[in-house]
């Protein structure tokens, strides 16, 4: 009787090791390879990322580019206008000195011939010297002496002075087509320089395409990996659960006594990984104005050189923020990059300012909201949106 209790125990136990074990042939080898393939695809990953953030960097440098061009541009044209509008009124003062030039002349002649008359008969040739020998006496030849002297510079002064203003109105007026010249020369100069810079940024973005598609594709897999990776580590637990429990009911078989033999029940419990969750940090003050300022403008399209509600750049964009605000700010990156204090990344508060590139030289700007994150101007083809540090990071920050 107590040995068939004894042989009992021990089927038991083999059953429920063989239950437990079956379809779970796993060894410490398929996790550690699992395990490795984790890894691997995560190294990988990372440095997809790392090119990804360069690629990036590079799209929005061109796309800033791209858009500083056309600031220039527009300020080239207003400057061509106003130097169209300073020849256009140099030409009507030269014209109204030539004007004058002409009726100085008409006077002259006028002056000329009431000598002659004066004068009577021609004896020299010369009005001038005529009128004067026509005199009747010593008092009539002085003072037709002093009449003479006064016409003579008068008109000398008069004649002098309108072609001095004609020739100083005709210099500027040449200055100014000068000038004129130069800015069409330099405005066709930036209009080529901004379509070499688009044919550029649209090799860069198909790169960056690339390498997102390429990094897209790896963290499929490594989801696939995970699941992996999670499955065989479950099998292990199990097979160790059961082997620990298959070396208990052996244990049980060597002291097993006349006490019946009850119903093993094991259960096993799955834990969860439980999910963190990052708590945005809440700002005060003016800090809190600005992010909500900017998250007003959510879903505004991309427009290269915008600096208005129908559509932004990146700086454009807080430009446009910051003056909401009540705060002036330049309307370039790399200038609004030089204002307020330098702030490192790991000292960042909401509401700073992050560029990409350097101080003087930025090339994208947003504005950090806390949380990791920041708000900003992507790219044409997108909108304002908010962006994670960890997947594009800027280069510094700037506090007003």
């Amino acid at each position: 009787m107590k040995f068939s209790k004894v042989l009992t125990v021990f089927a038991a136990a083999t059953m429920i090791a063989a239950g437990v074990g079956e379809g779970q042939v796993v060894s410490a080898d398929d996790v550690s390879d699992a395990r490795a393939a984790v890894s691997a695809n995560q190294s990988e990953g990372a440095q997809l990322l790392a090119k990804i953030q360069v690629a990036t960097g590079k799209v929005d440098k061109l796309n800033n580019d791209v858009s500083d061009k056309i600031v220039a541009i527009a300020s080239t044209r207003t400057q061509i206008t106003a130097t169209s509008k300073t020849i256009k009124a140099y030409d009507g003062k030269i014209a109204q000195a030539s004007s004058e030039l002409t009726s100085r002349k008409k006077v002259l002649k006028k002056q000329l011939i009431s000598l002659q008359k004066k004068a009577g008969d021609s004896v020299t040739g010369n009005v001038y010297f005529d009128f004067l020998l026509n005199s009747t006496n010593l008092s009539d030849l002085v003072d037709r002496t002093l009449t003479v002297n006064k016409l003579d510079q008068a008109n000398k002064d008069a004649m002098n002075s309108v072609e001095a203003a004609k020739t100083k109105l005709s210099d500027i007026r040449k200055d100014q087509q000068t000038k004129k010249t130069q800015l069409v020369a330099k405005q066709d100069k930036l209009v080529q320089d901004q379509k070499q810079l688009v044919t550029l940024k649209k090799a860069a973005v198909n790169s960056q395409a690339a390498l997102t598609k390429e990094y897209n594709a790896h963290k499929t897999e490594l989801v696939a990996l995970q699941n992996k990776l999670n499955s065989a580590t479950a099998a292990a637990a199990t097979l160790k659960a059961a082997k620990e429990t298959e070396a208990a009911k052996a244990k049980m078989v060597q002291t097993a006594t006349n006490t019946p033999v009850k119903a093993a029940t094991q259960t096993v419990t799955v834990s969860k990984k439980s999910t963190a969750t990052t708590t945005t940090p809440k700002a005060s003050g003016n800090a809190t104005g600005i992010v909500g300022i900017a998250e007003n403008y959510l879903g505004v399209p991309y427009v290269y050189g915008g600096s208005t509600p129908k559509g932004f750049d990146c700086s454009g964009f807080v430009q446009y923020v910051e003056r909401a605000a009540g705060v002036s700010l330049p309307r370039t990156s790399m200038a609004q990059s030089t204002v307020g204090s330098y702030v490192s990344l790991s000292n960042l508060q909401v509401g700073d300012l992050v560029f990409w590139g350097g101080v003087g030289s930025a090339y994208h700007v947003g504005i950090y909201i806390g949380g990791g994150r920041y708000i900003h101007a992507p790219a044409p083809g997108q909108s304002v949106s908010i962006q994670s540090i960890s997947y594009f990071s800027p280069s510094f920050g700037r506090r007003l």
